[in-house]
């Protein structure tokens, strides 16, 4: 606790002052009551030393002995006696710092008429019961600073009076009686000015002690009473720490599980932030991408894919954003598949599907992207093929022409009737409805019939085979 910090006191008057004004009149108070029995000690004490001194006046100035004894015992120590008796008097508290000024005052006083009243060598030395009186004022005697200051400087003042004015004091002797007096008061306000700043400061300090002490005896007479309610308190945390334990156990379990999963599964697992921003990325993703976890994590998503697939890409996403704004309830986890064409680090692409679904916060709002990656280029050349086994069938059925159905045919000519009811030649109709094409010949019946004596001739007309020849 820093007590000079917080407290402020005004630098010449040692008043508090600031926020620490409200303090000044109960330390007078307290002040006033503890340093009285130090009064009654100090006004003792300057009792017993002013009458005792009436000695020196009978032995430096037997001559003005009456005199000084006058202000001794007639003027000074009666008022020392009624201070004193006044002292148990409530009223004193009210006055005791004028009162004790005034006394200081007054028996200072008393020794400067005796310095007048005694002859001029007697009186070269009496100025040291003036020092004596500042002494007792600034350190005996427990008053405030200023009402000692006051005091001590009203001494030196009417020496001041009474050496130059009244006894005509010696030059050399004026001057190093000042030196004395100033010294001793600046010397003595020293001293008194620490001596209150100390007890401002202990006051102060205690007053700080005390307040912290009725906070802390509040707080324990308030543990006290909720002892019974802490000790519950403290049974209900040692059970949710004990189950807080157990969850993590097992979460921790779970993530080792799940982390194996990740570790060993042949699809790659990512995660990504909504500005699609990775966050985190199995092992596996190596083999997809020929990129580490590690680099994949400095990647933009951009740099993965082809132009297309990137436009694509974004285009869901804010879809999916779009839906998931909208005000009549939704499936939040249905995923959404995307099938993308990823550009490898070895320069090489390749078809991948992606099936992604958010991740929600406790507000229900999508904080990340849930991504599951798997290689379906296989699958694509399959399709691929599949596709171009269709098209070639789709073409072979359209080149293919099949007559079905009756056809009606004359028995005579054997022309056949078309849809529209034309009669035409066999070999054109089924030209038209077929890709069958005709080469003419005539058959050797036909030939008999239309040209009689033909084929005879084409054999007469042949060469007749050589014996020799036939021979081998």
């Amino acid at each position: 606790m820093d007590h000079q910090a917080a407290m402020k006191l005004h630098p010449l008057t040692l008043r508090f002052t600031g926020d620490s004004s409200n303090l000044e009149a109960q330390f007078s108070i307290e002040n006033i009551r503890a340093s009285l029995p130090q009064n009654r000690v100090a006004m003792v004490t300057a009792l017993f030393f002013y009458s005792i001194f009436g000695i020196l006046d009978v032995l430096l100035m037997p001559e003005q002995k009456s005199t000084a004894w006058f202000i001794r015992y007639a003027v000074v120590a009666p008022m020392i006696v009624v201070g004193l008796l006044l002292s148990y008097t409530k009223a004193f508290e009210r006055y005791v710092n004028p009162l004790v000024a005034f006394g200081s005052i007054v028996a200072g006083g008393g020794i400067i008429c005796m310095i007048i009243t005694a002859t001029p060598l007697v009186s070269y030395v009496y100025y040291a019961g003036i020092v004596l009186v500042l002494m007792w004022t600034y350190t005996f005697a427990r008053i405030p600073f200023l009402w000692a200051t006051f005091s001590g400087w009203v001494l030196v003042v009417l020496y001041e009076i009474a050496a130059v004015w009244i006894s005509q004091t010696p030059f050399v002797v004026l001057l190093s009686n000042n030196f004395f007096f100033i010294s001793a008061n600046i010397i003595g306000m020293i001293a008194c000015y620490s001596l209150e700043y100390s007890s401002r400061s202990n006051f102060f300090l205690t007053r700080q002690i005390d307040r912290e002490r009725e906070k802390t005896a509040g707080v324990n007479r308030e543990l006290e009473c909720q002892k019974e309610e802490y000790r519950a308190v403290n049974l209900t945390l040692e059970q949710e720490v004990s189950e807080r334990r157990r969850a993590e156990e097992t979460l921790t379990r779970s993530e080792a599980q799940y982390r194996l999963l990740a570790e060993n599964v042949h699809d790659s697992i990512l995660t990504l932030d909504l500005d699609l921003r990775f966050t985190y990325a199995s092992p596996s993703v190596m083999r997809l991408t020929g990129y580490s976890p590690q680099e994949i994590m400095q990647l933009r998503v951009e740099q993965l894919f082809t132009p297309e697939s990137y436009a694509l890409a974004r285009q869901v996403l804010s879809e999916e954003l779009a839906r998931n704004r909208q005000p009549e309830p939704i499936d939040r986890h249905v995923p959404r598949t995307l099938e993308l064409e990823l550009l490898r680090k070895d320069g090489d692409t390749l078809w991948i599907e992606l099936t992604t679904t958010f991740i929600w916060d406790d507000q229900a709002r999508p904080v990340n992207i849930l991504v599951v990656a798997r290689d379906i280029s296989k699958r694509k050349q399959a399709e691929g093929e599949r596709e171009r086994l269709v098209r070639e069938l789709q073409q072979a059925l359209a080149d293919v022409k099949t007559l079905r159905g009756l056809i009606p045919i004359c028995a005579s000519c054997k022309k056949i009737r078309d849809d529209q009811g034309y009669w035409k030649q066999i070999e054109g109709y089924i030209s038209e409805h077929s890709d069958a094409v005709f080469s003419h010949g005539i058959c050797p019946e036909c030939m008999e019939k239309l040209y009689p004596g033909f084929l005879e001739k084409k054999k007469d007309a042949a060469p007749t085979p050589d014996p020799a020849v036939e021979s081998k």
